[in-house]
């Protein structure tokens, strides 16, 4: 079973406009014509990211449901982690077919919105969303992910 999730124009906002991501373009990354949004510029351990992702560019794109995952780093320095891990959602069993019965149908100016959970074992430093894209067979598009802006994760914010 594919999962497909079409959204109109009317029904859903743009990244840009809508609570995620909105007045701080840091917050949002734009790849391969594909806007990621995070709502916050600040999280705790095992709080829930609110990710919007919309297809900005002219044919449709599949998100890759099962790696979808946040990633973070200690150091501004160094780079993010781009390991592609379907695992992180699908299981360590996962298949290819698991891929291609979660991916996500993403039609030009379609939005979704999606919530990974950040661990409770997050260390604190720097944070983003990666976001795999995948074709029609579940391959992945590409050698890099798409991705958000970068957030942090402080275990003591908000307490």
């Amino acid at each position: 079973m594919r999962r497909s999730i079409l959204f109109a124009a009317v029904s859903v906002a743009a990244c840009s406009d809508s609570p995620v991501g909105a007045g701080s373009a840091a917050l949002c990354a734009t790849n391969e014509g594909v806007e990621v949004c995070v709502a916050s510029a600040t999280y705790r351990q095992s709080d829930v990211v609110e990710v919007a992702i919309r297809n900005g560019g002219g044919e449709t794109r599949y998100v890759d449901w099962c790696s979808l995952k946040v990633v973070g780093k200690t150091s501004r320095s160094v780079p993010f982690p781009e390991d592609y891990a379907p695992q992180a959602r699908c299981g360590s069993n996962w298949t290819p077919a698991d891929v291609i019965a979660n991916r996500i149908e993403l039609p030009p100016g379609g939005s979704i919105q999606e919530s990974p959970q950040i661990s409770s074992f997050a260390f604190q430093g720097f944070y983003r969303v990666n976001v795999w894209l995948v074709d029609e067979n579940g391959d992945r598009i590409g050698t890099k992910p798409v991705f958000s802006g970068t957030f942090t994760v402080f275990p003591s914010a908000g307490a």
